[in-house]
C-alpha cells in the first residue's frame, strides 16, 4: 500500500470516528426528549361528580343506572346501596373530542315500592342540566352542579308525615333490630385483600357498617347487616379477591326462625377459622390464615 493511499485510509477513518462521536453524543438528548403532551395527565372535557345523602330512615337498593354519553370514571361506579343517613357518590366524564357525559341512577326505596331517580347531563355545548324525581312521601333538594367538571349535591328526605309514620313504625318495633349479624374479619393470610363484592339476601346494612373496600394484611375489618321488617332475619356475604390469586368468601345467614349458619372459602394454602357466631343479635370471627 503507497504512502498516498495510507494516508487517504487514515482520513476516513478519522471521519468516521468523528461521527460516531457526535451521534453518541445526540442520542442521549434525543432519547431525554418527552414526548409530546406526556408532562402531565389531562383531566376529562366534561365531568359531573355527583355526591347523594339518604337522609331518610331507610336503606337504598341500586335497581338501575346508565350513560347516554360518557364513561364512568374511575372508582366512579354507583354503589349498589346506601345504608340510611350515609352518603354515597358517583362520577362520569367525557371520553372522546368535544363530548359531554350525561346519565342516571335508580334507587329503590327499600321496604317500599318507591323509586328515587337522579339524572344529569353537562353537554359539550351549552349548560348543565340535573333532576331528581323523589316519590310521593319524600322530598330531593339540589345544590351546586356548575362548570365543565361538575360536583352537583342532591338530598333526599322523608316528608314530615312520612317521617311520622316511619317513627312510629320503628317504635312499635324493639330498639334493637329483631335479627342482626356484627362480622369481624381478622386478616392474617399475608395477601391484601381487595372487595369485588358484597350484597344481602335479606335484611338492610346497618348504619355505614358495610364491608370495607380493602383490608391489608394484619387488619381487623368490622361490618353488620340486621333485619328489616316484621318477623324477618338476615343474610348476606361479602366476595374479596387475594393479592397474588384466588378469592375469600364470607357468608352468613341469620333467620327468623331456625339457627344461624355461616361459611368461609378461602385459596388452597389458606385457612379460615370461625368463632361465634350464636344468637339473635350475633356476633361472628373469622380469622383467615
Amino acid at each position: 500500500m503507497s504512502k498516498r493511499t495510507r494516508a487517504r485510509w487514515s482520513a476516513s477513518a478519522a471521519l468516521l470516528a468523528a461521527l460516531a462521536g457526535g451521534a453518541a453524543a445526540l442520542a442521549p438528548a434525543a432519547q431525554a426528549a418527552p414526548a409530546p403532551g406526556g408532562a402531565s395527565v389531562q383531566s376529562a372535557e366534561r365531568s359531573t361528580s355527583v355526591v347523594f345523602a339518604n337522609s331518610t330512615g331507610r336503606q337504598l337498593l341500586r335497581t338501575g343506572s346508565g350513560l347516554d354519553h360518557g364513561c364512568w370514571s374511575r372508582d366512579g361506579l354507583p354503589p349498589d346501596a346506601i345504608a340510611k343517613t350515609v352518603s354515597a357518590s358517583w362520577s362520569s366524564e367525557s371520553c372522546g373530542f368535544a363530548t359531554g357525559t350525561q346519565g342516571h341512577v335508580t334507587y329503590n326505596i327499600a321496604g317500599t315500592a318507591k323509586d328515587v331517580t337522579i339524572r344529569w347531563n353537562n353537554p359539550y355545548a351549552g349548560s348543565n342540566s340535573y333532576s331528581c324525581e323523589a316519590p310521593e312521601g319524600y322530598e330531593c333538594s339540589r345544590s351546586g352542579g356548575g362548570g365543565n367538571n361538575a360536583t352537583v349535591n342532591f338530598a333526599l328526605t322523608a316528608k314530615s308525615t312520612a317521617r311520622l309514620s316511619a317513627l312510629s313504625q320503628a317504635g312499635a318495633l324493639a330498639v334493637t333490630p329483631v335479627r342482626s349479624v356484627r362480622v369481624t374479619v381478622v386478616n392474617q393470610s399475608g395477601a391484601l385483600l381487595a372487595r369485588t363484592g358484597a350484597g344481602l339476601d335479606h335484611g338492610i346494612w346497618s348504619g355505614d357498617n358495610l364491608p370495607p373496600s380493602v383490608m391489608n394484611n394484619g387488619a381487623v375489618a368490622r361490618w353488620q347487616s340486621e333485619s328489616d321488617g316484621f318477623a324477618t332475619g338476615t343474610e348476606g356475604s361479602a366476595e374479596y379477591q387475594m393479592s397474588g390469586g384466588g378469592k375469600v368468601v364470607f357468608r352468613w345467614d341469620n333467620p327468623f326462625s331456625g339457627g344461624n349458619s355461616y361459611d368461609c372459602q378461602v385459596p388452597a394454602g389458606h385457612s379460615c377459622a370461625r368463632a361465634g357466631g350464636g344468637g339473635k343479635n350475633a356476633d361472628v370471627v373469622f380469622t383467615v390464615n
